[in-house]
């Protein structure tokens, strides 16, 4: 699927330096909620979709937002759902936050918002928001000259809160498009989907007939079930169970088989005989 990275900032009122933006671990109420609408919280430990270069062992967070549909899989680094205790922390942070090209900054600043404050060689694209009154929230878009135009918000949009989570995830990943259009030689992702596959079946491919092929389909190789532990017991085919005169391994004679009527006929004798000498 099409896979997208975004930076979430928060900058509080009177944060102007990179230190105290990138040490918040939380952030008012509005931005809280904005950040849950962007996605859905997954945990990070056994989550099984794209993972924009986060990890599974906690040091890049516990949850972030993710979201996904049948071809787009888009995951946010958040400032704020990143460990910065340590100097070691927020090196990994900056990069993470720093490497993405597109970064949304929520800013309770009364100022607007300094490109320069997070310096990185990515960030093309910066996505602003400022709250205002009302539930009404403020869009300032900052792009390079070569960046291709892209919506569906704009340069001084007014959105009310409601949409706003959807709205800006929707321009974030446009702008993503926009950004990975500018790369040369730039593969889609169904052109590199049809390339992996190309690669499978080149890899796994068996020749073979048609007329082969039509019979391991309809008629398959008999399975016989193996016994999985050694409280169980085999399967026992038809040629191999036992008949009626075989049972702990003796033979029990059929009144009607030869060998009862021959044992018959000696008693028989034997009873005449001895008759004869007693007369």
């Amino acid at each position: 699927r099409e896979t997208h990275k975004i930076a979430v900032f928060y900058v509080a009122e009177g944060q102007e330096d990179k230190h105290s933006i990138l040490t918040n671990t939380g952030g008012s109420q509005a931005y809280e909620d904005f950040v849950a609408g962007l996605g859905w919280e997954v945990n990070l430990t056994n989550h099984c979709g794209f993972m924009g270069g986060l990890q599974k062992n906690k040091s890049t967070g516990l949850t972030t937002p993710y979201f996904a549909t049948s071809t787009v899989e888009v995951i946010f680094h958040v400032s704020t759902r990143m460990p910065s205790d340590s100097d070691d922390s927020l090196t990994k942070k900056l990069r993470h936050l720093g490497n993405d090209e597109v970064h949304i900054v929520w800013s309770e600043h009364t100022r607007d918002y300094r490109r320069g404050i997070i310096p990185t060689e990515f960030g093309d694209v910066l996505i602003i928001i400022y709250p205002m009154k009302n539930h009404m929230f403020s869009i300032q878009i900052m792009k390079k000259p070569e960046v291709p135009f892209f919506g569906p918000l704009f340069d001084g949009a007014i959105v009310n809160g409601k949409v706003l989570p959807i709205m800006v995830r929707a321009t974030a990943i446009n702008a993503s498009r926009a950004l990975k259009s500018l790369i040369p030689l730039y593969q889609n992702f169904y052109e590199e989907r049809a390339r992996y596959l190309q690669t499978i079946v080149q890899h796994h491919l068996e020749p073979t007939t048609f007329e082969d092929f039509a019979a391991q389909v309809f008629s398959p190789a008999p399975y016989h079930h193996l016994p999985s532990d050694a409280g169980s017991y085999p399967e026992i085919l038809p040629s191999e169970a036992p008949t009626a005169t075989q049972v702990d391994g003796a033979d029990l004679a059929s009144p009607m088989s030869p060998r009862t009527s021959k044992s018959r006929m000696s008693m028989k004798l034997r009873r005449s005989s001895g008759s004869a000498n007693k007369s």
